[in-house]
């Protein structure tokens, strides 16, 4: 019996085991089956049961509104799997900038701006940050000359270091409700070595690299502070197992469902890893006042990240990330390596997901003990694997995913790829890269690389089976093998495509002087999460970075957004309209310098200013000024320095000034 003769019911039933994209496909095939993706109770049902940790579908739970969140699910992630964004857009030029949980903070003309970006917001939140400081930090009033450092934005609550050098060098970390115009805590620091922070809205923790242990390796070091009541424990939290010291790299730390993660790839603090086999090693406790006291650690023997013997890392590729599972809910770390695998004279870069489990961990007081019953299982283990009487731990096919191999295709190298990243819930990898066309090799051309993979359809996979080596089909490793049977790994998309010679496209041009502002060149860097990249270009000789943001979500959009004026060809399927209609107007302005009504030039306002230059990328040094007065009844109001006040206020994005944004969707 044909599926569109089933009753509703048992349609409903049939579709919420479907593959997203296969339910998506499926509506698409004739009219009887649009309902498929427009149905409440049925979008309700696949939500739940294909996504219930996304975002889209905790939206829905809110809302109410089940079939508009499921069809911007399935389009995000065709969007990423066929490197098709539907937002290209400059969205702030700033000495520096912070981007977290959907949330750009970025400081320009002595003013830390929060702009929401994942909310399409209009306004941004405006800190006058002398004001801010002269309230905050009474040391801070005699001095003229600072550095104020983003380190990190959740829940209206922003993070930032403070540091002088005058009379001494000292540091404080400063936390404010800038929404609320509320300052939480300013504690003076005894270190700031590799600070970072984290929190939600009820506690926030801070770290530092500055403990040392008995054979002088520094650990971390992590303090914890009540919001609500607004006290800071009294106890603080040692981690001697915690190896990794470079974030995003070697050690990662997080806030998930009401604890704190951290998870390290490396087992030892030497330099040179000495250990034949490797795990991960991840903590946790409970975002409480006693959690410092309920630490455990996850199993090791539910960790295993590599054999050493599988081949040479280059570690400076390297990034490691957790995250939760959109379809299942649990706790996952992917990490991406540059291997040269078997001996191999190529290198490939390679995705590995593992799930964190924490079924037999132990807390903190017994890991003297678990850490001997573990060497003593490795010792065993290893022993084993020497006398062949067993094998290595075996990895899930569904769980690595062959990225770039140097044997198929020209390597980047780590310059041309400052930006890399991995959508697992995409199984897709991208990349911002620096792509210098021929004609200008000295030059710079930002695009977006990405390559996916997708399950083999049922016919084509009895094909592939059929086919023997001899009938060409490259003979391959076992795992290998088993990896290429599940997936069909598409090739290597770029975005946005070649220009043309022959026929050349002024629209195509102007996207590429969006993503390459001829003003702002080198000096790339960027971060990402799972709806977008933003990256920022600039600011080479201290000047200002333009700062770009890419959308894969269709439901951002930003206001002055102009239909792209071309013709793209994406990737996405077909039925989804996502190129708008054809505009005459142009991109940018008749200035070629990236302007900001009512601020003048950035890169000339910029080196006007006496602001040295740091290295750091989320820190500015500062020349104390008063912020500037502004005819504008939303800008920031003056106030005596011994009074406490308004210093923060709401304003107009700044994008809507720059007018740089280009959608190509609906």
């Amino acid at each position: 019996m044909s599926i569109a003769k089933l009753p509703y019911e048992l349609v409903s039933y049939v579709v919420q085991h479907l593959d997203l994209e296969d339910v998506r496909n499926l509506s698409l095939t004739c009219r009887r089956f649009q309902y498929l993706v427009h149905e409440e109770n049925i979008a309700k049902a696949i939500l739940n049961k294909q996504a219930p940790a996304s975002l889209e579908a905790q939206t829905a739970r809110v809302s109410k509104r089940y079939s508009p969140e499921l069809r911007r699910l399935v389009k995000r992630r065709e969007a990423i799997s066929s490197v098709s964004p539907y937002l290209a857009a400059i969205v702030a030029v700033a000495e520096t900038w912070l981007f977290e949980n959907g949330v750009l903070c970025y400081i320009h003309d002595r003013q830390l701006r929060i702009l929401d970006l994942h909310h399409s917001a209009s306004s941004e939140i405006v800190v006058n940050i002398r004001p801010l400081l002269n309230e905050a930090i009474e040391e801070s009033r005699a001095s003229r000359k600072y550095k104020f450092q983003l380190l990190y934005y959740a829940h209206d609550i922003v993070s930032c270091l403070y540091t002088h050098a005058m009379p001494e060098q000292a540091s404080w970390l400063v936390v404010f409700n800038a929404r609320e115009n509320r300052i939480l805590t300013a504690p003076r620091l005894a270190s700031a070595y590799k600070i970072f922070v984290r929190n939600n809205d009820k506690f926030l923790y801070y770290g530092t690299h500055t403990d040392f242990g008995d054979d002088g390796f520094r650990r971390w070091m992590i303090k914890g502070y009540d919001i609500s009541a607004n006290q800071w424990f009294k106890c603080k939290a040692s981690l001697p197992e915690m190896a990794g010291s470079d974030i995003g790299s070697t050690i990662c730390f997080e806030i998930i469902d009401g604890y704190f993660y951290g998870l390290s790839n490396q087992t030892t603090f030497e330099v040179t890893e000495i250990d034949l086999t490797s795990y991960y090693v991840c903590f946790r406790f409970p975002l409480s006042r006693r959690g410092f006291y309920e630490i455990e650690r996850a199993a090791r023997k539910r960790m295993w990240r590599r054999q050493n013997g599988e081949g040479v890392i280059d570690d400076r590729w390297t990034f490691v990330r957790m995250f939760k599972d959109e379809a299942t809910g649990m706790l996952k770390v992917v990490e991406s390596r540059k291997e040269w695998l078997a001996g191999h004279s190529s290198a490939r870069r390679t995705y590995y997901t593992t799930e964190i489990s924490f079924e037999g961990a132990r807390r903190q007081h017994e890991w003297d003990e678990d850490s001997a019953d573990e060497e003593d299982w490795i010792t065993e283990a290893w022993d084993k694997i020497q006398s062949g009487s067993i094998t290595a731990p075996s990895r899930d096919p569904h769980l690595v995913h062959p990225g770039d191999d140097a044997s198929e295709q020209v390597m980047l190298t780590l310059s041309q790829c400052p930006v890399r990243s991995y959508q697992p819930y995409c199984q897709t990898f991208l990349d911002v890269v620096n792509d210098t066309s021929s004609s200008d090799s000295n030059g710079q051309r930002i695009r977006i690389r990405g390559g996916s993979r997708r399950p083999w359809p049922p016919g084509e996979l009895q094909k592939r089976r059929r086919l023997s080596p001899a009938q060409g089909r490259d003979p391959e490793p076992a795992f290998e093998q088993m990896i290429h049977d599940l997936y069909k790994h598409e090739g290597v998309a770029l975005w946005p495509p070649e220009q043309d010679p022959a026929r050349p496209d002024p629209a195509l041009d102007e996207l590429y002087t969006l993503l390459s502002p001829p003003s702002h060149r080198g000096n790339v860097h960027g971060t990402w999460d799972d709806r977008c990249l933003v990256y920022a270009t600039g600011g080479t000789s201290g000047g200002l970075k333009a700062i770009i943001f890419v959308s894969f979500d269709p439901s951002i959009r930003l206001i002055g957004a102009r239909p792209y004026s071309g013709r793209l060809i994406l990737g996405r399927p077909a039925g989804m309209p996502h190129c708008g209609p054809r505009t005459s107007s142009k991109l940018y302005p008749a200035d070629p310098e990236l302007s900001y009504e009512g601020k003048g030039k950035g890169k000339e306002k910029h080196k006007n200013d006496a602001w040295n230059p740091t290295s750091e990328p989320n820190a500015t040094w500062h020349a104390d000024m008063r912020p500037p007065e502004s005819d504008s009844g939303t800008s920031p109001r003056r106030r005596d320095r011994s009074n406490h006040g308004q210093w923060s206020s709401f304003g107009k994005a700044m994008y809507r000034d720059i007018s740089c944004a280009l959608h190509f969707g609906l």
